[in-house]
This record gives C-alpha cells, sequence and structure tokens, in this order.
C-alpha cells in the first residue's frame, strides 16, 4: 500500500520544523563570534593537560588579552567584543594566585602600553568563595555571580573542584557537563574550564589522555591540549574543535617568563618535542607512534575495537614501522596498561568508561 504523506502539516511549527524555516528564523542575526581558535560565544570547552604544564596561566594570558582588547594572542587572531572576563580559581590559595595576576597585569600594561584602566574588566573571586562548587548553594552562587558581573568570557579552575564524586563515572560527568553547558548557553558566555590529564610521561595529548569519563570530551565544543615534555618544553596543541578546523599537523612552543607573561615559540610537530627527550630512542618513538595511529583510528572510544590487519595496513604496508617493531610495540602498551587485547587479533584503548 502507498504511503501518504500529510500535506497540511505547519512546516514552521516547532520544535521539528523544515531546514528552511529553521534558516529563516537565523537571517539577520550575526554569525557566532569566534574568540580565539575554535572558541566561540556561547561554548563550552577546556584547556587540558599534566600539572604543571602552565594551562592556567596560559587561560589567564587569555583573559588578559582578552580584557586589555587585544588582537592577536599565540599568534593568532583575537575577537571578543564583551571584554570583560570572570576567572573563579578553586585549586589556588587567593592570596599566591593574587600576587601572580597583578605582576601580570602589570606586565601587561608596560609591554602594549595600555591605559591602566583596563584592569577594571578583569574579575576575580575572593577568599570568601568556596573551594569547591558542589552544594546547590555554591552552584546557584556562582550563577548570579556571572548573571551580575555579565562576562563573555569565564574561566573555571578546575573541573575536579566541581564535584566530589568520581569523573570517571560517566552518569556524574553527564550531570557535570549539562549544568556547565546550560551555564554557558544562559549567561552568552565562553565557558573555559581547565582540566587535568592522565600521567603523560612523553605521550601525545591527545582526548584518549584526558582525565576521566569520555563523556567529558563529547559534551566539549572545544578541547586545547597543554603538555609539557620531560625536557621541560611546553606547547599548545588543537586537540578538537566542533566549530573550527583541528587537523593542523603542528604545536606551537610557549614557555613563561618572569612575570608570567606566556611567549609563543615556533610551530613543530609533537613528536619532534616528544622524540628529543633524553629518554627517547627507536622503542620510544614507535610506542609514540602507535599510541597515536590508536587514537586516530579510535576517536577516543575504548569500545572500538582496532585489528592487527588494519595496524599492518596503516604501519606496516606503509613502511612507518616492521612488523617486528609493531608487534613488539602492541606488546609493550599492553603492558603499560595503554592497551588491552580481548581477543586475539583484536585490540582496544584501555580507557575508562
Amino acid at each position: 500500500m502507498k504511503e501518504t504523506i500529510e500535506k497540511t502539516i505547519d512546516n514552521c511549527t516547532g520544535p521539528a520544523l523544515t531546514l528552511d524555516c529553521m534558516s529563516a528564523k537565523l537571517e539577520g542575526l550575526p554569525e557566532p563570534p569566534r574568540i580565539f581558535r575554535g572558541i566561540i560565544r556561547p561554548s563550552l570547552g577546556c584547556f587540558f593537560g599534566p600539572s604543571k604544564s602552565g594551562k592556567t596561566t596560559l587561560v589567564e594570558n587569555l583573559a588578559f588579552s582578552i580584557a586589555a582588547g587585544l588582537t592577536r594572542f599565540l599568534n593568532d587572531d583575537l575577537n571578543c567584543v564583551n571584554r570583560r572576563v570572570l576567572l573563579v580559581s578553586l585549586e589556588e590559595y587567593y592570596r599566591s594566585r593574587t600576587v601572580r595576576n597583578v605582576r601580570q597585569m602589570e606586565a601587561f600594561t608596560s609591554k602594549y602600553n595600555l591605559d591602566p584602566t583596563w584592569s577594571e574588566n578583569v574579575y576575580v573571586v575572593d577568599d570568601s568563595f568556596a573551594r569547591y562548587i558542589t552544594t546547590e548553594e555554591q552552584w546557584e552562587l556562582l550563577d548570579a555571580e556571572i548573571e551580575r558581573v555579565k562576562p563573555g568570557f569565564v574561566m573555571i579552575d578546575s573541573v575536579t573542584r566541581t564535584t566530589t564524586d568520581s569523573i570517571e563515572d560517566s552518569a556524574v560527568s553527564t550531570s557535570l557537563m549539562k549544568r556547565f553547558r546550560e551555564m554557558a548557553h544562559k549567561h552568552n558566555i565562553a565557558l573555559v574550564l581547565i582540566h587535568h590529564s592522565q600521567k603523560m610521561d612523553d605521550r601525545p595529548i591527545t582526548i584518549a589522555t584526558m582525565a576521566g569519563s569520555r563523556v567529558i570530551g563529547q559534551e566539549m565544543d572545544f578541547m586545547i591540549g597543554v603538555n609539557r615534555s620531560t625536557q621541560n618544553i611546553r606547547y599548545l596543541k588543537d586537540v578538537a574543535y566542533r566549530y573550527w578546523p583541528d587537523d593542523s599537523e603542528f604545536v606551537l612552543k610557549f614557555s613563561i617568563d618572569s612575570n608570567q607573561m606566556i611567549v609563543a615559540e615556533e610551530e613543530v610537530y609533537e613528536s619532534d618535542i616528544l622524540s628529543s627527550s633524553s629518554t627517547a630512542n627507536e622503542t620510544f618513538g614507535s610506542d609514540i607512534t602507535l599510541q597515536t595511529h590508536f587514537s586516530e583510528l579510535t576517536n577516543g572510544d575504548p569500545l572500538i575495537l582496532i585489528k592487527t590487519a588494519d595496524l599492518y595496513a596503516r604501519l606496516v604496508n606503509t613502511g612507518i614501522m616492521t612488523r617486528p617493531t609493531l608487534h613488539a610495540a602492541l606488546k609493550r602498551l599492553e603492558k603499560n596498561g595503554i592497551i588491552i587485547k580481548p581477543e586475539k587479533g583484536n585490540y582496544k584503548l584501555n580507557l575508562p568508561s
């Protein structure tokens, strides 16, 4: 029997409506502004990496650049009409971070010859603000302060200070990300979370190395990696964006000067930084290469099985490594708990669910 389709439907009555109707609703509205790289407003994302890699200092410098009205940061365009920023630091003692922030602001004023009043765009939380945001009252206070200050850019340092439950639990992470996303859209802000990674040990920084449930990565609009090698080389990596290309082969090296200012250096291959480690050798390089390909093939999903035949095609047949080298690297990654072999000829990432 031939199916008939109702002709009298109102195509522009939602929540399900035609794409033409949805497009008409957007006519005349400006494109969501791109603030920096793949960060737009509103959006939710993170800068993540190992401890002491420079995540917080880097995001503080980004926030100060926005507040100061600069048009470039780390060799890329910077644009935020609302120059007011709010830094919610939950991890650091307030006196230490205040001393650092004042030093940074003075350095910004001097370096860029700024009117000192630019610092009135920078808001921070005082010592009365909670060090953990876990109760409804604390979440409501955070929401109220964002509403009162009306910033365009908000940093929260860090994700682990916003729950007492395990972020390895997908239900916990789902609930947490839902709160953050609703907050970002309610206040029309770029909400930047500082988040941790697993211990890196000169591994490439990828979605798979992010701490916690994979739900966290799935909910992010942008993920920018900040890593530090064993030779003390810091670099920034475009790990994943929802609204911007993330296929660059290069990472950006940077350093932190005595005034806690970020200094951009050269763009290089990530493998060049990691293979320059004093512990690097051919074996170590093979492990890095194999782990990188695992992350690309699975997109960080521990449920996806990778066949040995696929690795042959990708690595051996292309001359990247020999078959014995591949098998030796597989054994080392399995021994180190990075991958597991649930059945013969198949491997998958060993990540929290």
